[in-house]
């Protein structure tokens, strides 16, 4: 047998690693077995051959991942906000808002920092669902008096397991609230949390609802005005992802400083500036799964090209998720959003080149043979994550897509440059804005009509988590056979 190339080494351990931490959110074990199995795996990966150096790496790797989802087990006690949910009295909190204030038709929701109840020190976050006035703001300090619950679970959906993505325990109903201070605030945040709301109050001068509703998701993510009946034109027809930042906002962003700086700044130096920006845009529009995925590979792949590297793409996509997940090992099962941006990346990446021949003879203007085969490609790995979380299929999504792909790009990009301009000049900015609004009124008619075809979506029942890992083991197991026997090659 073959030694193993370094890049399928690599791989093979940062996947073992994700395996590990998956296998800690349901089963734990002792600590000195996961000290004593992490030091097997290290000496037989150093001192073993071939496949014993991969089975040495692979221990290893589901060791340390199993250990990093164990440091993370939150304990209760009375120091935690959480060691008071269920309290029969009412509880006075203080506390600073930590992240930007979300608001929408009736009513807004505040996550806060709470450093004491009822004058004892605690910690925690409690998020809070409140009336829209009167309004609060990032970085307010505020005094509030009301009962803590635990988030609510169902059969079919788990909110405490979905708000503990981002250490929040405890909820709180419409409290009792008084602001005591305003000063409490990072300047990075501040800054970016002002931007924001001045870029969406730019595009809605620019253009109409829900035009400008949707502009906004299309540039930076946000959802809070597009209609509800919008929102499920684009659930119908599979078209929700167009409104989720992704790889193109990134590789937008990466060539405004590329344009912005290339001509007097030299190239090694580019990716510190782009850095910068990628990190301040992915936090402005709220660092979810997706962009963050987009963001570090965008980045690797931007220093790769910057500094002569070769750029690995199998290996940028284990590293991003094993990455995100050992910073956050909650994400792994309870985030919908990253595993449907990692299985769509991975179809893109390994589907899609044993399509292509399949696709070979439909013609490809207006780019629609690329979109038909990017489309199926993050289908065929996505569709089983979608079935499993949302019990419906898109029957009618590869048309959308297809009909839609060649307008989202331009939509964006002369949407960005109409605001842009409008913070200058509006009129100006406002008879560029007319261009993106046929482009924007094109997209939601498409999401309109494809909703309204007999069949575009489709009830599928429920499925268990056992359809899911069957299909996938499937479809690994069938590129390997086809990369090992096709191609004569090891999978590995």
């Amino acid at each position: 047998m073959k030694n193993f190339k370094k890049s399928s080494l690599t791989i093979s351990f940062l996947l073992a690693f994700i395996t590990g931490i998956g296998i800690g959110e349901f089963f734990q074990l002792e600590w000195w077995c996961l000290f004593s199995a992490s030091a097997i795996g290290f000496a037989i990966s150093i001192f073993g051959k071939k496949f014993l150096q991969l089975l040495g790496l692979l221990i290893l790797g589901v060791a340390l991942g199993w250990m990093r989802f164990q440091f993370s087990i939150h304990t209760t006690n009375s120091q935690t906000l959480d060691f008071y949910n269920e309290a029969e009295e009412s509880l006075e909190l203080r506390g600073i808002i930590s992240q930007e204030p979300d608001r929408r038709a009736d009513h807004a929701k505040y996550t806060l920092d709470v450093f004491s109840q009822n004058s004892e020190k605690v910690s925690g976050k409690v998020l809070i669902k409140t009336a829209l006035l009167p309004e609060y703001f990032y970085g307010d300090e505020l005094k509030l008096r009301g009962r803590l619950k635990t988030p609510f679970e169902t059969e079919e959906f788990s909110y405490r397991d979905y708000l503990e993505r981002f250490g929040i325990r405890s909820v709180m109903y419409f409290p009792r609230m008084e602001k005591i201070s305003a000063s409490n605030k990072n300047f990075l945040f501040e800054k970016l949390f002002a931007f924001k709301q001045k870029f969406e109050a730019k595009i809605n001068q620019v253009f109409p609802e829900p035009h400008a509703s949707f502009e906004a998701g299309l540039l930076i993510g946000s959802r809070r005005g597009i209609p509800n009946d919008v929102l499920e034109d684009f659930n119908t027809t599979g078209l929700t992802h167009i409104i989720a930042i992704s790889g193109y906002n990134i590789a937008l962003v990466i060539a405004f400083i590329t344009a912005l700086f290339g001509s007097y700044v030299p190239r090694k130096y580019q990716f510190p500036l782009a850095t910068i920006f990628v990190v301040a845009f992915t936090l402005l529009v709220g660092a979810g799964a997706a962009v963050t995925r987009a963001a570090i590979m965008g980045l690797l792949a931007f220093y790769a090209l910057t500094h002569g590297r070769q750029y690995h793409v199998g290996i940028a996509l284990a590293f991003t998720a094993a990455g995100m997940v050992g910073w956050n090992p909650r994400i792994l099962i309870h985030d919908v959003s990253f595993q449907l941006s990692f299985a769509a990346v991975a179809g893109l990446l390994f589907v899609s080149p044993l399509l292509e021949k399949y696709f070979a003879k439909i013609p490809n203007k207006f780019a629609i043979r690329e979109s038909l085969l990017m489309t199926m490609s993050a289908q065929i790995t996505a569709v089983p994550l979608i079935v499993f979380y949302f019990d419906r299929l898109s029957l009618v999504s590869p048309l959308a897509n297809i009909l839609v792909a060649p307008a989202i790009p331009l939509a964006m990009m002369v949407g960005f440059i109409a605001v842009a301009v409008g913070a200058v000049f509006l009129p100006a900015g406002i008879l560029i804005g007319f261009l993106a609004y046929g482009l924007l009124s094109y997209i939601l008619w498409i999401a309109e009509w494809g909703a309204r075809l007999p069949g575009a979506s489709v009830e599928v029942g429920s499925f268990g988590m056992g359809f899911v890992v069957i299909y996938y083991l499937g479809l690994v197991g069938f590129l390997c056979w086809r990369e090992y026997f096709s191609k004569k090659k090891s999978c590995f």
